[in-house]
């Protein structure tokens, strides 16, 4: 976050990869969000909180209107509780668009109702269908042109790249918690004998590990 606000150009992109819906995760994680929001970091995009609830508030509260909501946090509590935000609804779409970009082009996307949020001086996009940002034309969609955002934030690991890459000042991934993250000691396991790779390298006297190309 530091880096972000300290940069002058943007956007930079980065990805929740601990929430990553690719990966069978929510897409419903607040982590991130209350993160900038207590930053106070303005400027940026969130793409996608999946959250069918907090699109009908918004659609009820109309268009220009202030609205209050429980957003994110819903599924499990292993990517942030939810988190209570009062925004103005920018817009309510039906979320359907077709991709340009070089994975699936031309493929239709129906994302359902969505609505966009603005929340803190940021755009967050919250969408009734769980999908991973992996094409500019989501953003564009909306009205939101990606290439002048201060800030992206994806859930998504890998397959934002391709698009996101390009446009970024740098991509930073974050070590947020989740199903998709690869921080396994954050997972509550059950009925695990100890000790085992790799949660435990000290108590298995490992203190370095070596990628495939050094061996």
């Amino acid at each position: 976050m530091r880096t972000v606000r300290a940069a002058e150009v943007g956007p930079y992109v980065l990805a929740d990869i601990g929430d990553n819906p690719g990966g069978g995760a929510p897409e419903d994680g607040t982590v991130v969000l209350k993160a900038v929001l207590e930053e106070g970091l303005e400027g940026g995009v969130f793409a996608v909180i999946w959250d069918p609830e907090a699109v009908e508030r918004a659609a009820e509260a109309g268009v220009g209107n202030e609205v209050t909501v429980n957003l994110g946090g819903k599924t499990d509590d292993l990517h942030g509780a939810p988190l209570e935000v009062t925004g103005t609804v920018r817009l309510i779409s039906d979320g359907r668009w077709v991709v340009r970009g070089p994975m699936g082009t031309g493929s239709e996307v129906d994302m359902e109702k969505t609505a966009v949020l603005i929340v803190g001086g940021n755009e967050v996009i919250v969408t009734s269908k769980r999908l991973q940002p992996t094409d500019l034309q989501l953003y564009r969609s909306l009205g939101i042109e990606p290439t002048e955002k201060r800030f992206i934030v994806v859930k998504s690991s890998v397959h934002f790249r391709a698009t996101h890459e390009p446009i970024a000042k740098e991509v930073i991934e974050l070590d947020t918690p989740g199903l998709t993250s690869p921080r396994l000691a954050g997972f509550g396991f059950k009925n695990l004998r100890r000790p085992i790779f790799p949660l435990d390298l000290e108590m298995l006297g490992i203190t370095e590990l070596k990628s495939m190309d050094e061996k």
